[in-house]
C-alpha cells in the first residue's frame, strides 16, 4: 500500500470509520473461522443452511 492509499483508506479523518473491538467480538470472529475453516463439515453445513439467505455480498 503506498503513502496515498493509507491516507485514503486509514488516516483521513473525514474517510476512517473506528469501530472499537473487544474480546467478546475476537472470541466469536474465532469460532466463526473455526466454524468456516475447520476440519468438521456438518457445523460449517449447518452455519451455510442457517445464514444463505442473509448473505449481502456474494464472490462466486
Amino acid at each position: 500500500m503506498d503513502p496515498e492509499q493509507l491516507w485514503n483508506t486509514t488516516m483521513d479523518p473525514e474517510q476512517r470509520k473506528m469501530k472499537r473491538v473487544t474480546l467478546v467480538d475476537a472470541e466469536i470472529a474465532n469460532q466463526t473461522f473455526e466454524i468456516l475453516m475447520g476440519d468438521e463439515v456438518a457445523p460449517r453445513k449447518k452455519f451455510i443452511q442457517t445464514h444463505a439467505k442473509q448473505v449481502q455480498n456474494l464472490d462466486i
